[in-house]
């Protein structure tokens, strides 16, 4: 288990960044929208759900992952998490979706923290994986894990 050099921060990308505050912004006038219709009868009622989508991908936009030397952090969300290095207990990884797309499950003595591929894309996924390997035991990785890790390389 080696130490790290500094710490990295990996996020979406600056463009999808950029589009879900925008989409987010017009799902947000959509919803007043709806509640300025006079005579919409059911249809204001589906307003909290518009602004709920609104908020959520305004804050899906701000995550973070920050993986340090003596923690993994994942902010922005609606739940924020902070996992110590000798908290996991377990990691796993297995292909989801119609397109197989690889997520890594960090299982930890709180819960657990899934981190898709999707959301970080290849180069910076390939770097995550990298820096959890060089600072969790070898042992808490699942056969699975390494089956779908041999699959990526």
């Amino acid at each position: 288990m080696g130490e790290l050099i500094t710490e990295e921060v990996f996020a979406a990308p600056q463009w999808q960044k950029i589009t879900y505050r925008i989409v987010s912004l017009l799902v947000f006038a959509l919803g007043i929208n709806v509640l300025m219709i006079k005579n919409g009868g059911w249809l204001p009622f589906l307003a909290p759900v518009i602004f709920f989508i609104a908020v959520s991908m305004f804050l899906y936009s701000r995550q973070k992952l920050i993986i340090s030397n003596s923690e993994i952090r994942f902010v922005g969300g609606f739940k924020r998490y902070s996992i110590s290095w000798t908290d996991i207990t377990k990691v796993d990884m297995v292909r989801l979706g119609k397109y197989k797309t690889p997520t890594v499950t960090i299982y930890y003595s709180g819960g657990k923290l899934n981190l898709n591929k999707s959301y970080y894309l290849e180069p910076q996924f390939t770097r995550i994986l990298l820096l959890i390997e060089t600072r969790i035991n070898p042992e808490l990785y699942t056969k699975g894990y390494w089956e779908v890790r041999n699959q990526l390389t």
